[in-house]
């Protein structure tokens, strides 16, 4: 779903974002992930969106991780890079082929 940005492309969301997460042991507090992203997308775009991010998601640096949404109605892949010290980077968005 989306407000305010008119259209939206995965390629305007393909930036670095030095993000801080909650971690639990070694793994990322997938909500707080998935909160990041929603807030980010929001900051960059205006559109209110809901992520999804796997479970048992490691903060080890060099860890990569897709999680998915919706943007502008299609379905959307954004794939993340975890820097070390809890942060992020949002290395790709693509929207996935039907």
């Amino acid at each position: 779903m989306t407000r305010g940005a008119g259209p939206l492309t995965a390629a305007a969301l393909t930036v670095a974002a030095g993000l801080g997460l909650s971690a639990c042991g070694n793994n990322v507090d997938r909500k707080d992930l998935e909160s990041k992203i929603a807030d980010f997308v929001k900051r960059q775009t205006g559109a209110d969106i809901s992520v999804h991010c796997p479970d048992g998601v490691k903060a080890d640096k060099g860890v990569r991780v897709r999680c998915t949404t919706v943007l502008s109605g299609a379905p959307t892949d954004i794939d993340l890079l975890m820097v070390g010290d809890g942060h992020f980077r949002i290395t790709q968005t693509r929207v996935r082929n039907p």
